[in-house]
């Protein structure tokens, strides 16, 4: 062996070393319903401890390829061949078994959502309203004061939050 082609042989070795280092493996979607210690269920691919209960509702496996399709004879020259047919093309990609809804029934489920967060805005800030006008009214020595003014920021921060929610919101 000469010395050029050991030079060839490990450069096509390193080369291929990092092709690999590089090369995603294949993806893989765990979805977990959980569950936190106020009743909030929240649907994630990565359980961590600040749930109180997470169950494990879908496992994809590793390889996402699906089996082939229906083989259908081909003509050719010298006979037939199998040759299997591509599977038809589905709107929403995924596993076949999971769950499914329409788009039209998603975007009425969008909308009765986005409806219920704005309600709970509303309300919010209504009661926050309450909240400033009874510590505006209330004695700066009065000990229910500061009970006051922590209710009137908690109230601004849940706020804060519904309104980062509605703009996440389609």
């Amino acid at each position: 062996m000469t010395a050029d082609s050991r030079v060839a042989q490990s450069i096509i070795a390193v080369g291929a070393a990092m092709l690999g280092a590089v090369w995603p493996p294949p993806a893989r979607a765990d979805i977990y319903k959980c569950s936190d210690d106020q009743g909030l269920v929240t649907f994630t691919d990565s359980p961590s401890r600040k749930f109180k209960s997470c169950t494990l509702l879908f496992r994809e496996s590793a390889s996402r390829a699906g089996p082939p399709g229906p083989v259908t004879p081909v003509p050719s020259g010298a006979g037939t061949q199998a040759r299997p047919e591509p599977a038809p093309a589905r709107t929403n990609p995924g596993p076949a078994d999971f769950p499914r809804v329409e788009r039209t029934q998603q975007r009425e489920r969008d909308v009765k959502a986005r409806q219920i967060v704005e309600r709970e805005l509303a309300s919010e800030q209504r009661l926050l309203d309450e909240a400033r006008r009874a510590a505006a009214a209330a004695d700066r020595g009065d000990p229910k004061a500061r009970d006051l003014l922590a209710a009137v920021a908690r109230h601004e921060r849940n706020i804060a939050e519904i309104q980062r929610q509605l703009a996440l919101m389609k």
